[in-house]
């Protein structure tokens, strides 16, 4: 039983063996056609006719939230331990779907200049000698790389 079964498993490897290709023939798979083309069976499936457009106008981004404060308090951790003081912020429409942002503090740092985005003010900037910092959220914490500055509306803690 066991040599049929080795005798019949060689002969069906032999007769199937005519269909084997010899591996690679450099430009092509034996058959004349180029690796990374379609096959004459290949076929294409056609076009699944138009598109369902782009649904109108766009409804633009969140755009920013105005913002003015004065006299916020601010914890400036990129002019060393323990600076703290005082900082005015100010976020306005540049018109051009941009929203600017202003920050002026008491600091050593000194300014803050980017924009703002969405709802809560996420701000994308510089903060002198810090090309850049982000927050998600003005007020809030910028960050600068390796240092913080927490700006507090209502007093910091």
């Amino acid at each position: 039983m066991r040599t049929t079964a080795a005798t019949l498993a060689l002969a069906l490897l032999c007769a199937c063996a005519g269909s084997y290709t010899s591996g690679e023939t450099g430009l092509g798979d034996g058959n004349g056609i180029p690796f990374g083309t379609k096959g004459p069976d290949a076929g294409d499936a056609g076009d699944a006719g138009p598109d369902g457009g782009d649904g109108g106008p766009d409804a633009g981004d969140a755009g920013c939230t105005s913002l003015s404060l004065s006299n916020a308090g601010v914890i400036d951790g990129c002019a060393g331990p323990g600076s703290t003081g005082t900082a005015s912020v100010s976020v306005t429409d540049g018109g051009t779907g941009t929203c600017n942002v202003t920050i002026t503090m008491t600091t050593p740092t000194a300014f803050c200049t980017g924009t703002a985005s969405g709802p809560t003010d996420a701000f994308a900037g510089a903060c002198q000698g810090f090309p850049r910092c982000v927050s998600t959220s003005l007020p809030g914490t910028i960050n600068c790389g390796t240092c913080a500055i927490v700006i507090c509306d209502g007093g910091c803690p």
